[in-house]
């Protein structure tokens, strides 16, 4: 066996090739300084004159290149007509002249505006080293940002969406979900019961699926919901987004951790944002108010008081207490539409300095929300009898919604409060290198209640809970090192770190809690605790590294990896398995690393190819069960096919004896003329051996190697129990003639080791430009998820399989996309473009949780769709569309299929969205998904009037519906432990109008949900309705 020493040399050995790879060419630093100067080509532009901001926009189209400036700087001013050949210098030095606006160009060639006065210059371009120019090597923040965002969408050949800083903070919303709303193709599970994103791409969600990284660091914490699955939660204020970009499929994106299902990636706020181009110092407060929310009435909690002193606590059920009357409060209907009068209120205060080589910025974010009100339109879909309901045996609790969570009433647990800090620090070493610091705190205190709680109330629209607690913090320490003009060197490292501690209402029990009453039992307590709060701590270290070396002037490549440790832990105590309804406190740690190269090379024009290779490895260990070998003994119960027919009674060896007993006494009883009572006593004693009588018998169905049942071995199934004659019904009144039950329970004797796996990975991409405007792309990609922490450790309803360990998923990924420039038929004088994107994405080994709580690998997952997103903007109007229309999403797994309806088969193998009782039934999207929005900006660019339209298809499953009739007949089960909530069709309409006072100050009013309608979100867990009608009105000064 090899020694410790050599196995950790091993783990380490990829990350190190990685590290080393990008670092090997700081010793060539002094050679790649002099390179000689590269002449700027010429390029033909045609830009008569016209308003400035028009005019730069036009000139960036023919350039081919960004300009960031800010459109106070270029209000009212006229640019001069440029026309002929010129470089890019040359072309802006015409068209300013005049307009008091100078130029700069960074390092990455991207241009800058700023107002030429403020240093006493003409106007024109300069490339100097001065404080925001040129030579000075900047990290993308701002404006800059977000114009790369959404250039992006079109410009990268792969599927993404972004939204900037405008959208995030306009279309903010109640909750953190909100804000990927504005992304076609992107939900949040459980949106109003967690606080958190949980994000969903294309149907794609879960841990470790869509990894979420803020300013590179990664948080995600998974959250038991009971029956109801899991969340993957990532807790950030939205006060503190600067930008989201998602990328939607597996891909090796440099300096992305990329799951199997993409990755979303959000950057907050920086110097930029904050102060204006040429300024060294600045400031923003921003003020918002909203209607549409109503102060929480938190109950008071009655730990360690007597139960039966309590006035409301169920007295006949105190370790069951679901009707708790302590925690019923009355809700309040819906308040009015004016902002300045609803509890809900934000403010932020956020302060920059930007030196010659050092910038600051600090931001201050407070939010708190009371609980929100429904909508009151639309919702005869959430209204029917609740007799259906019970009909359905608790099949789907979304149609009789409206009846517990009545229209524009108050919806508990919806509350919410968050302060957050923000510091950032960057430090110029010099033009080529930067070094970037930021500590970002937020503290959260949310409304939150299990799903299985709020169901098995009487009266569950009423009850409220406690508030859970999260607090978080993040530190990352980014370097750049790009030497201008170097072929060797684009280096970035990125180390991070992140540390959560958070008290949440998800540990399954009950707020009050009571083990029994000792008058019953002299062992029961009857003194109240709180089982329903569980405490986790999360902590995460994390470094990126990448380097890109200009092999050739048509061939790149990159290198780099990522590397992260996980450590979870609790201070909750455990008091035994059967605790309270309390699932375990989960304690283990996690490591996972890849290295991966990227090639990029550029034959002819014409063609772009990429290839790459990536190598990814993990371990996981269980330091809760190492704590606790007691629980490493699992119980097993195997299956076996069961019927029944009419046996005679064996006879027992002793019988023969008794007959032969009764014969000796025959001459006897023959001599006296009785004789018959040895013929009477005989013919009562084999009566019974010779009755047929009613026999149960089983026959094992045994799993594969891997587990795995199948229908060819399924005795009920594959004929070998319907070969046997005489068979009796196993239930009166039906023909089933064969049931799979269990068979004796059997205890396994676990091992708690070390899990680890690793994988090898390609990708491949070619592009082809057939002119300027239009081109194509195909990728395929691959990528392995590893199981999750939460995968790899113990506890209640989602526990690991003692014989057959986890294997990683495998995703094969496959894109066809085609990308329009239509600048051109609007005279270069607007963004105009088209995307279209057709996607297969196959996943092998997923891993899911069985009907029998257990975590499994089921054979595949196959998603296919098709993505449309289009933009214009003209400067006066504008408009963005999004499409996504899934064609397919369909799960495939036999053993899953035929353990559902193992008596009869019905199942079939393969099924829409998931298996019941699984958790990829419950992450299932919507088919039809449309994001449009459009606006106009009036008077210079003062005025921007603009509005949003949201349509979700409604939830159809003909595989799940078969399987209700059957479960409603009869003739299945299981449904209960993990309800998959639907949802009816949802089209919401948002607008806002934002007026510019000047470059000081602005105000916007936004409405959500105009139309007042009454939903609930896709992909929830918890049976809690969206928010109704809100009308928010925010103020922001810039000084």
């Amino acid at each position: 066996m090899p020694s410790t020493a050599s196995a950790c040399h091993r783990r380490a050995t990829v990350l190190a090739l990685a590290i080393s790879t990008a670092l090997l060419p700081l010793a060539w630093v002094p050679a790649v300084q002099a390179q000689p100067v590269v002449v700027a080509p010429l390029r033909q532009y045609t830009i008569p004159e016209q308003p400035l901001a028009d005019a730069v926009r036009a000139f960036g189209r023919q350039a081919d290149v960004q300009v960031v400036f800010r459109s106070d700087l270029v209000e009212g001013r006229r640019s001069s007509a440029v026309s002929g050949e010129y470089s890019q210098m040359q072309a802006l030095q015409q068209l300013l002249r005049g307009s008091g606006v100078r130029a700069q160009r960074g390092m990455d060639g991207t241009w800058s505006l700023r107002a030429a006065a403020e240093a006493g210059e003409g106007d024109g371009v300069r490339v100097t080293k001065t404080l925001d120019v040129a030579g000075r090597l900047q990290s993308e923040g701002g404006e800059a940002r977000d114009r790369r965002g959404y250039d992006d969408v079109f410009a990268l050949d792969l599927t993404t969406a972004y939204s900037g800083r405008d959208r995030v903070e306009r279309y903010r919303g109640s909750n953190p979900a909100d804000v990927v709303k504005d992304l076609v193709g992107v939900f949040s599970g459980d949106a109003r019961n967690s606080g958190a994103l949980d994000i969903n791409i294309r149907g794609i969600q879960g841990p470790g699926r869509v990894p979420v990284s803020i300013d590179g660091g990664e948080q995600a914490l998974t959250v038991w919901r009971g029956y109801n699955g899991v969340s993957n939660r990532n807790y950030i204020d939205p006060n503190l987004m600067g930008g989201i970009q998602v990328i939607k499929g597996p891909g090796l994106v440099r300096d992305v951790h990329s799951g199997i299902g993409g990755a979303l990636v959000i950057k907050t706020i920086d110097v930029d944002d904050i102060v204006e181009a040429g300024e060294r110092f600045g400031g923003e407060l921003k003020i918002e108010g909203s209607s549409n929310a109503v102060a929480p009435r938190l109950p008071r909690l009655h730990t360690g008081e007597d139960y039966r002193t309590v006035p409301g606590f169920p007295q006949g059920s105190p370790n069951s207490p679901y009707d708790d009357r302590t925690l019923v409060v009355p809700v309040k209907s819906r308040s009015g539409n004016n902002p300045l009068d609803g509890e809900d209120q934000a403010w932020r205060l956020a302060l920059g300095v930007r030196g010659d080589n050092v910038d600051l910025m600090a931001a201050y974010a407070w939010r708190k929300r009371g609980n929100y009100f429904s909508g009151t339109q639309g919702s005869a879909y959430y209204d029917r009898d609740r007799r259906e309901q019970f009909e359905y045996q608790g099949i789907d609790y979304i149609t009789t919604l409206a009846r517990y969570f009545k229209p524009g009433d108050e919806v508990p647990n919806t509350s919410s409060e968050q302060e957050s800090w923000l510091v950032k620090g960057s430090w110029q070493i010099n033009d080529d290198q930067q070094l970037k610091a930021t500590w970002r705190r937020t503290l959260s205190h949310y409304g939150e209640i299990m799903p299985s709680r709020i169901l098995s109330a009487p009266d569950y629209g009423r009850i409220q809970w406690p508030l859970s607690r999260v607090a978080s913090d993040a530190w990352n320490l980014e370097y750049r090192f790009q030497p201008a003009g170097s072929r060797w060197l684009d280096l970035y490292a990125n180390l991070w770190r992140t540390e959560t501690d958070s008290d949440t209402y998800t540990a399954g029990g009950f707020p009050n809690f009571a083990p029994g009453n000792p008058d019953w039992n002299a062992g029961a307590s009857p003194i109240l605790r709180n089982t329903a709060l569980a405490n986790a701590s999360n902590d995460r270290t994390g470094l990126t590294l990448s380097n890109r070396f200009a092999l050739h002037s048509t061939l790149d490549l990159t290198v780099g990896g990522n590397w992260q440790y996980e450590k979870l832990g609790s201070r909750d105590p455990y008091f035994g398995p059967s605790d309270g309804w309390r699932m375990y406190p989960r304690a283990g740690r996690r490591q996972e690393g890849e290295g991966y190269l990227t090639l990029e090379w550029r034959p002819v024009d014409f063609l772009t190819l990429n290839a790459g290779v990536r190598y990814s490895r993990y371990w996981a260990f269980d330091d809760f069960l190492q704590a606790h070998p007691e629980l490493q003994t699992t119980s097993i119960v195997p299956r076996e096919a069961q019927y029944r027919v009419n046996e005679l009674p064996p006879r027992p060896d002793s019988l023969q004896g008794e007959i032969d007993a009764l014969e000796s006494e025959r001459e006897f009883w023959d001599s006296i003329g009785m004789g018959w009572i040895v013929d009477q006593s005989l013919a009562d004693l084999l009566r019974k051996y010779e009755t047929p009588r009613e026999v149960q018998h089983g026959i094992p169905w045994l799993p594969d190697a891997n587990g795995n049942y199948s229908r060819a071995t399924n005795p009920c199934l594959n004929g070998q129990v319907a070969a046997i004659p005489g068979l009796l019904p196993m239930v009166l009144g039906t023909d089933i003639r064969c049931r799979i039950g269990g068979g004796a329970m059997q205890s396994v004797a676990g091992r708690n080791e070390r899990h680890r796996d690793h994988a090898w990975l390609p990708t491949f991409s070619a592009t082809v430009r057939f002119s300027p405007a239009a081109r194509a792309y195909l990728r395929y990609s691959e990528a392995v998820r590893f199981p999750s922490m939460f995968e790899s450790t113990i506890a209640f309803s989602s526990s690991l399989n003692p014989l057959y360990p986890l294997k990683p998923e495998h995703a094969y990924n496959y894109e066809l996309g085609y990308v329009h420039n239509l600048s051109g038929l609007f005279g270069n004088t607007a963004d105009a473009d088209v995307k279209l994107a057709y996607y297969v994405h196959k996943t092998r080994n997923v891993i899911e949780r069985d009907a029998y709580f257990m975590f499994d690998n089921i054979d595949k997952q196959t998603i296919r769709g098709i993505e449309l997103q289009a933009r214009f903007d003209n400067r006066r109007f504008f408009t963005d569309l999004g499409i996504s229309r899934i064609l397919e999403n369909e799960v495939c797994d036999e053993s899953s299929a035929v353990r559902l309806d193992a008596d009869q088969g019905r199942v079939p193998n393969c099924v829409q969205d998931g298996f019941v009782s699984g958790y990829l039934l419950t992450q299932a999207t919507p088919k039809l998904s449309v994001n449009w929005s459009l606006g106009t900006r009036l008077f210079d660019e003062r005025l921007e009037l603009g509005s949003r339209i949201v349509h979700y298809q409604r939830h159809d499953n003909p595989d799940l519906q078969a399987y209700r009739d059957r479960l409603i007949a009869g003739g299945s089960s299981l449904l209960w432990q993990n309800v998959p909530f639907t949802w009816g069709n949802i089209t919401t309409v948002d607008a806002y109008a934002r007026w510019r006072f000047n470059q000081h100050a602005s105000v916007e009013l936004v409405g959500s949900n105009l139309g007042n309608r009454y939903y609930v979100d896709p992909a929830t867990r918890s049976t809690l309705p969206a928010p109704g009608r809100t009308i928010k009105l925010g103020i922001t000064a810039r000084f």
